[in-house]
């Protein structure tokens, strides 16, 4: 039996679903080093791996949330039919059959997008594998079985098993077979099993795969091309909106620092799942407006989705290309670009430029060069001066310069109102 070193056991935080915690234990005994708080890392799977609003993590979705942090999965069940349909239909049923049937279909689609197998077999795991299994060992008092993920780690010459629910690992002389044909899910067992990337393989654990390389960036902790298929709007949720993001990069912070008011029209560059766009609608009220610029078709209808699930009609999501913003010139107050100007042509820049108002305010936020190795590449990355030197070329006049968290800058440029505005003093 394979001996894969010591465990760090992952005790449940929250007694929603077991499967995040024993996940986490799992990843971490394949040497994985969670980028935040445990806590948050705990609640951040869960999101990623729970299908629909019921206590359990689905097997295809913690496969997936282990592909995003680089670790190979597969999944098998002894049946055609995984755990959740069957538990949900039994015990949960917010949403009609059918729409569990779609989401499952879902789930299937995206593991094989991602290449990630999903066997159907009676026959148990090989001894050496390291993974989840779905047991029964809890209960809630009534006749049907309450799921329950558990890790099992080959330590040894035994097994490590790691319960959530419990505070301390223990050891079991049982061999994996057995654990695998006493789980309780007789025709549906499911056991999940991992692999750690082999020494060449650089990806990062929080890091989709890439393709392509002849698109901007868009806001983001991580150096990505995202165009069409190149990574999903669930791709860019996961990075884009990630509680460390939001520690690191507040929106708040930055509409407040260069004092966005009500009314105001702003148009978001590279505005990707809405990060800064959603707060700076909030800021603006119903009497401003947001454009919100993006290369990807799928982030934009994703933009349309959260613009109408949080009522926010002030926001205008608008495809756009490398040389052409569909926006008419010289009606924004504020124009943003957010870790994307290393990345984009002068088209881009010229375009964003067009657009602001006399007066209006040009907002840059960038990486900074002795920045985390996430993000560009260092020799990308562009100091403050460079950025201010490449601006002014567009005419732009700095304003203001500040820290924007550990990693990033922020500049505050201006486009000079006309001879004529400054001489009566009226406004364009």
């Amino acid at each position: 039996m394979t001996d894969h070193g010591p465990s760090i056991g992952w005790p449940q935080s929250f007694p929603f679903s077991c499967g995040p915690a024993a996940l986490g234990s799992v990843l971490t005994s394949l040497g994985w080093s969670p980028a935040g708080p445990r806590v948050e890392e705990e609640i951040e799977i869960w999101r990623e791996s729970t299908a629909v609003a019921c206590p359990g993590a689905h097997p295809l979705g913690l496969a997936l949330a282990a592909e995003r942090r680089g670790f190979r999965a597969v999944v098998r069940t002894s049946g055609p039919s995984p755990w959740l349909w069957h538990h949900i239909r039994t015990r949960h049923s917010p949403l009609p059959r059918a729409a569990y049937r779609r989401i499952e279909d879902d789930l299937f689609r995206r593991c094989q997008h991602r290449g990630i197998p999903v066997e159907t077999s009676v026959e148990p795991p090989s001894p050496g594998e390291v993974g989840l299994l779905l047991t029964t060992a809890r209960r809630t008092g009534g006749e049907t079985p309450d799921p329950h993920w558990i890790a099992l780690i080959p330590r040894e010459g035994t097994l490590q098993v790691v319960d959530p629910l419990r505070r301390v690992p223990r050891r079991s002389a049982r061999p994996l077979s057995d654990w695998w044909s006493d789980s309780g899910f007789e025709g549906t067992r499911s056991w999940i099993s991992f692999q750690a990337p082999p020494p060449e393989d650089d990806r990062s654990s929080r890091t989709p795969p890439q393709e392509g390389h002849d698109h901007h960036h868009h806001h983001g902790g991580e150096h990505r091309h995202l165009v069409g298929s190149a990574w999903t709007a669930e791709d860019a949720v996961r990075i884009l909106e990630s509680p460390e993001r939001r520690r690191t990069q507040d929106p708040k912070v930055l509409w407040r620092r260069i004092g966005l008011r009500p009314g105001e029209v702003v148009v978001d560059v590279g505005a990707g799942t809405g990060f800064f766009a959603v707060e700076a609608a909030r800021q603006v009220g119903p009497g401003g407006r947001v454009y919100a610029v993006d290369l990807s078709p799928e982030l934009i209808e994703h933009l349309r989705s959260r613009r109408d699930a949080e009522h926010l009609p002030q926001i205008t999501p608008l495809l756009s290309t490398r040389s052409e913003i569909p926006v008419p010139p010289s009606v924004a107050d504020v124009v943003l670009l957010a870790n994307v100007l290393h990345d984009v042509p002068d088209t881009t820049v010229a375009e964003a430029v067009r657009l602001l108002k006399p007066d209006g305010r040009f907002v840059n936020v960038d990486w900074k060069k002795e920045g985390p190795p996430e993000g560009p590449p260092r020799s990308v990355r562009l100091s403050p001066e460079e950025a201010e030197a490449r601006l002014r070329t567009h005419g732009l006049v700095p304003v203001d310069r500040w820290e924007f968290g550990p990693w990033h800058y922020a500049l505050l440029l201006r486009r000079p109102a006309s001879r004529r505005s400054r001489r009566t003093g009226t406004k364009p």
